[in-house]
């Protein structure tokens, strides 16, 4: 049988991960979630994602990031609110 990680586990895990990525890869990770199908795994993945980069940018562009849209309505990247 194989071994199930519990959702504590798992959030661990994947936190352990996210660090390791750079800001650009984090940023490309979350687009390519965008208009993707929502799945109970895909909501699970956004919502680490949307972890990391609340604690990279902080609480006030994290906001300003996740209200913001493109002339299309679109979300826009996070990459746009990271220092260059």
């Amino acid at each position: 049988m194989g071994e199930t990680m519990t959702r504590a586990q798992a959030d661990k895990a994947v936190a352990e991960m996210a660090v390791k990525l750079t800001d650009e890869a984090l940023c490309l990770a979350w687009m390519a979630t965008e208009g993707r199908q929502m799945t109970k795994e895909l909501a699970l993945t956004r919502g680490w994602l949307m972890d990391e980069l609340n604690r990279r940018l902080g609480n006030d562009l994290f906001d300003e990031w996740l209200i913001n849209v493109d002339e299309d309505g679109n979300g826009v990247s996070p990459l746009a609110y990271f220092p260059s």
